[in-house]
């Protein structure tokens, strides 16, 4: 397990698992089904037109995902983290865990895991506080790009629906990870001769190798500061949204979503 002693540290500290409901009601929600379609410029106008009208935090975060990943619009990591922002802001856990991971990168803000730690805090990871906001910060952080790597290289209906999240126990300190659960997988046709269905993904494996990326990929943590307590986190692994990925962008919709200001509506003070 990486070097990490786990009957030792689980024993030591239990750390409470935030939940994730990202794909929850998502199904229904217009601009969903509209990406669904392979329809971008309608789920640009409802996108739109549920921001301005309303400041849904659903459609914010909904379009937060639609840009981080480029789906129907033109990938803008950079105004993704504002959506994210602004839809935590008016009470969106999902959209809150994605925030944390933007603060931790130093996408759209400035890069700090101490305050990315504080965020995930208060959307649901580790309740009890028992570990460092710098250490969870780094942890969210990692959880953040894992999560949309899976959701951006699985396949299609890789999980059944409803899809659970997947549990990873992380070690800061020693990047020692555990896959606790996966969501049960969906199996493709048998080969021919069989009657045996082949599992679409090996859902372990792909986890694993998504943290690994993770990994390598975030800002290098100073270690000194990363604590040996263990964190359960959830992984959004649901793909309702990205079962649209390969609609065709409309390049004047995808332009007309950042343009003007979606956020006038925000409480006087808040955001960057």
């Amino acid at each position: 397990m990486n070097g990490l002693n786990w009957a030792a540290a689980l024993a030591a500290m239990a750390i409470g698992t935030g939940s994730s409901a990202a794909g929850a009601g998502l199904a229904s929600d217009a601009i969903v089904k509209a990406v669904r379609r392979g329809d971008c410029s309608k789920a640009v106008q409802e996108l739109n037109s549920e921001v301005t009208a309303n400041q849904s935090q659903t459609a914010l975060f909904v379009g937060g995902r639609m840009l981080d990943e480029g789906i129907c619009v033109t990938r803008d990591p950079l105004a993704a983290a504002r959506f994210f922002e602004r839809s935590t802001e008016l009470g969106n856990a999902d959209a809150a865990l994605d925030y944390a991971a933007k603060i931790g990168l130093g996408e759209g803000t400035q890069q700090d895991y101490q305050r990315a730690g504080d965020a995930c805090h208060k959307a649901g990871i580790d309740p009890t506080g028992q570990l460092s906001f710098y250490s969870l910060g780094y942890a969210c952080t990692v959880r953040g790009v894992a999560g949309r790597l899976l959701r951006e290289t699985l396949p299609k209906g890789a999980f059944l629906i409803p899809t659970a999240p997947a549990i990873v126990e992380f070690q800061p300190s020693t990047s020692g990870i555990r896959v606790r659960s996966a969501p049960a997988v969906e199996r493709g046709e048998a080969p021919t001769g069989s009657w045996v269905r082949v599992p679409l993904v090996d859902a372990r494996q792909a986890i694993a190798k998504a943290w690994r990326d993770a990994l390598a990929a975030v800002p290098k943590p100073d270690v000194a500061s990363l604590g040996a307590q263990v964190v359960s986190l959830p992984l959004d692994l649901d793909m309702t949204l990205e079962f649209g990925r390969n609609a065709t962008p409309d390049v004047q919709d995808a332009g007309r979503l950042l343009q003007g200001d979606m956020f006038t509506n925000r409480p006087a003070g808040q955001g960057h």
